[in-house]
C-alpha cells in the first residue's frame, strides 16, 4: 500500500470519528432537553385532566338539576339521567378521567358540606334558601317529605311519574345528588382547600338556587366533616352563612326559574 493511500484511510478513519462525536453529542443534547420538558408536559396533561374532570362532574351535577326540576325529587341512579320515560337529562355516560375504570363515586344526602348564602331579603323568598319554613329550624327538627308536606318518592312528581325507572343498581341507596371521582391521588388544582381527586363532590342543591334567586345550584363541595348525620338526614340550617347538607327529597322549593 502507498503512502498516499494510507494517509487517506486515515483521513476518512478521523471524519468517521468526528461524525460519530456528533451523533452522540446530538443524542445526549435531546436527552437533557427531553428530561427537562417532560415534567412540564406530564404536569400540562395532568391540568388538562382536572379540567376534565371538572368537565364532566358538572355535567353530572348539572343532569341531577334537570332531573329535579322535572321529577321534584333526586335520582336513585345514574341510569335515570341516561333515559327516564324517553327523557335523556344526561348527554351521555361520561367516565371519571382520573381512573382507569371510569367509575363514579356517588354522593348521597349528608355527605357534601355546603355552604349557603346569607338570604336576599327579598320579599317572599325563603331566608337563605333553607328547606325549613323558618330561617331557624328547631335542632332535631324532622326534614324531608314528613316536615314539608311533599309527596315521597315513588308517586306523581310534577309531570314526571318516578316509580320503578332506571334498571341500574343503586349503589349505597337512596337519592343521588351528585358524583365525586374515585381517585385518592393529589391534585394541581385545589377547591375548598381540597387538594385529592375523591374530596371534590360535583353536587345540586335547590336551596342555592333559591338563595341566588333562581341560577346556580351546581357547586363544588367537600365531604361532610364527621360523616353523614343518623338516618342520612341533613342537617337543620343556622340564619347566615352556613355548611349544610341538601335535603334527601324535594324540601317544596319555590317553582324553579325556566332553564
Amino acid at each position: 500500500m502507498t503512502t498516499k493511500a494510507r494517509k487517506s484511510r486515515a483521513r476518512a478513519h478521523r471524519q468517521g470519528g468526528y461524525i460519530l462525536l456528533a451523533v452522540m453529542l446530538l443524542i445526549t443534547l435531546m436527552l437533557i432537553g427531553l428530561a427537562v420538558e417532560l415534567p412540564r408536559i406530564s404536569q400540562q396533561i395532568k391540568r388538562d385532566k382536572e379540567d376534565e374532570l371538572v368537565h364532566r362532574g358538572k355535567e353530572y351535577a348539572t343532569a341531577i338539576k334537570r332531573y329535579y326540576h322535572k321529577a321534584g325529587t333526586y335520582p336513585t341512579s345514574l341510569e335515570q339521567l341516561e333515559d327516564t320515560n324517553h327523557i335523556r337529562f344526561l348527554r351521555k355516560r361520561y367516565k371519571d378521567p382520573m381512573t382507569t375504570e371510569g367509575e363514579w363515586r356517588l354522593i348521597h344526602p349528608g355527605e357534601a358540606q355546603i355552604t349557603i348564602p346569607a338570604p336576599s331579603n327579598l320579599p317572599g323568598t325563603n331566608p337563605a334558601g333553607t328547606a325549613s319554613p323558618s330561617p331557624t329550624p328547631a335542632a332535631g327538627s324532622a326534614t324531608g317529605p314528613a316536615a314539608t308536606g311533599a309527596p315521597a318518592p315513588g308517586g306523581q312528581m310534577g309531570a314526571l311519574k318516578t316509580q320503578n325507572i332506571g334498571t341500574g343498581q343503586t349503589f349505597g341507596g337512596g337519592p343521588i345528588i351528585g358524583v365525586a371521582s374515585n381517585s385518592k391521588k393529589t391534585s394541581i388544582k385545589e377547591f375548598n382547600g381540597e387538594a385529592e381527586y375523591d374530596r371534590w363532590l360535583f353536587v345540586y342543591d335547590p336551596r342555592l338556587e333559591q338563595a341566588q334567586n333562581g341560577g346556580g345550584g351546581v357547586i363544588i363541595a367537600s365531604p361532610r366533616s364527621g360523616g353523614a348525620p343518623p338516618g342520612g338526614q341533613p342537617g337543620s340550617a343556622a340564619p347566615g352563612p352556613q355548611s349544610t347538607s341538601p335535603p334527601s327529597v324535594n324540601p317544596t322549593p319555590s317553582p324553579p326559574a325556566p332553564q
